[in-house]
């Protein structure tokens, strides 16, 4: 809350909402992109579970599906900063619908090899190394594009929205994948997967949509991804409490990848269940996920950002400690909804206050920087679990990440409050009162 400005009373603040809301909808380039991710999100998450559950019962281990995670988190390690160069010195749409394009050309001839000849492991594996790719470009290419193109006053809204329709596009994929897996093959699963991105492209087209640089009538100075590495550092490094709130922000969505790897293990060797018990388990995930986007701006409007966090934290560690302590499948299933709820209750508090905070110039890099943490992180946790996953069994796995929680949770407390001071910060105080570390990372870049 800004200085001197009284508070709006529940009523005006619910009302206030909602014209949101419908201003955001009644925008038809919102509306393009709104759909353009339905299709694309429901696709590709249907080819996921797929791919991950293949992996696992075709091997009877969760070994080669851990490999593949911790492959994928490194090539995405490697080129997350180089990503944050691109997608700051080039349309951010152009560059969605080049991953659009790519994805249903690599699928569609997938399709066609399984029509007549069956899938390998290393086939499974390569899909999901494109699709980790894939979406190490989409969402900081995605936040940039929404930062650029909608109202500073509808971020909350849009984000709001934008995870509601992609947790949306999990609960019908999580409702399909073993249906079409087990009635019609991994095949099925990937046509209708490259018909999604073919779609995804197709309304992303009719998109107005021009550049920052095209409208300033320049172009970002090339410069080396170390150089860009280095500029994103010094910017966040002119934040206080910025990279510890960064780092530790991530943890849920990082347990959540961990939780991917897993479920199939505790559900095939815990629980003793089927493909069914797994993909209910997405679909209540994505469900609790929804409730989540619809109400996460109310909820922090009543708590404050700040407290919501901290409760969706102990929450979700909470949740991973009872799926131990209670191995049923309809207990597994009934807390998989409460794990999405938390990973979307944090994920858009973050990036509402990115939003807020990052000039739309560091966007790209800025983001590509904290995803790069997290995917080492991702990378170390991943390697330590495929090692010890076999021998200490996935309940274990569960109970380190409740615990990892717990640690990133006290980051939130020594951080958080003072990013919130700075995102209700005027621009023009922000400027005036500029760290020397934020000027030298200005002065590189040129602005």
């Amino acid at each position: 809350m800004k200085k001197g400005i009284a508070p709006k009373s529940p009523s005006a603040q619910k009302t206030e909402g909602v014209t949101g809301v419908r201003e955001v909808f009644g925008n038809r380039n919102f509306c393009r992109l709104f759909f353009s991710n339905l299709f694309s999100g429901f696709g590709q998450g249907m080819t996921m579970i797929g791919i991950s559950w293949y992996l696992v019962e075709s091997t009877g281990s969760a070994s080669l599906l851990g490999t593949t995670m911790l492959v994928s988190s490194v090539l995405a390690f490697l080129i997350g900063p180089y990503s944050g160069t691109l997608i700051d010195r080039f349309s951010r749409k152009a560059i969605l619908q080049i991953e659009q394009l790519g994805g249903f050309t690599v699928l569609a001839i997938l399709t066609a090899w399984g029509f007549w000849n069956s899938y390998h492991e290393w086939i499974m594996v390569f899909i999901f190394l494109a699709a980790t790719f894939m979406f190490q470009i989409h969402e900081p290419a995605q936040a940039a594009f929404v930062q650029e193109t909608f109202d500073k006053k509808h971020y909350n809204a849009i984000n709001s929205l934008l995870e509601i329709e992609n947790q949306t596009a999990l609960v019908l994929a999580g409702a399909l994948a073993g249906l079409l897996l087990e009635k019609f093959g991994l095949h099925a699963v990937l046509l209708l997967n490259s018909l999604t991105y073919l779609a995804a492209f197709q309304m992303l087209s009719g998109i107005r949509y021009v550049s920052a640089l095209e409208r300033q009538g320049k172009q970002e100075p090339r410069t080396t991804w170390v150089d860009q590495f280095r500029q994103s550092w010094l910017y966040i490094k002119g934040r206080p409490g910025f990279l510890m709130f960064g780092i530790s922000a991530l943890m849920p969505f990082i347990a959540v990848l961990l939780v991917n790897l897993l479920n199939p293990v505790f559900v095939s060797q815990v629980l003793g269940g089927d493909v069914k018990i797994y993909s209910l388990g997405e679909v209540t995930y994505s469900f609790g996920a929804v409730v989540a986007g619809m109400a996460v701006a109310l909820i922090c409007r009543k708590l404050g950002e700040f407290p919501y966090m901290v409760f969706a934290f102990l929450l979700m560690a909470a949740a991973l400690i009872l799926t131990v302590a209670i191995p049923k499948a309809w207990i597994f299933v009934l807390l998989s909804a409460f794990l999405g709820w938390c990973n979307v209750s944090t994920r858009l508090i973050r990036q509402t206050l990115y939003m807020e905070l990052v000039p739309n110039r560091f966007m790209g890099r800025v983001m590509s920087f904290l995803k790069s943490i997290g995917m080492l992180m991702r990378l170390l946790l991943i390697a330590l679990f495929t090692v010890l996953i076999d021998s200490i069994g996935a309940a274990v796995g569960y109970l380190i990440l409740a615990g990892l929680l717990v640690v990133a949770m006290l980051g939130i407390v020594v951080s958080m409050r003072s990013l919130i001071g700075q995102a209700h910060t005027s621009d023009k105080e922000a400027i005036g009162s500029m760290p020397e570390q934020e000027r030298e990372a200005n002065a590189v870049i040129g602005k």
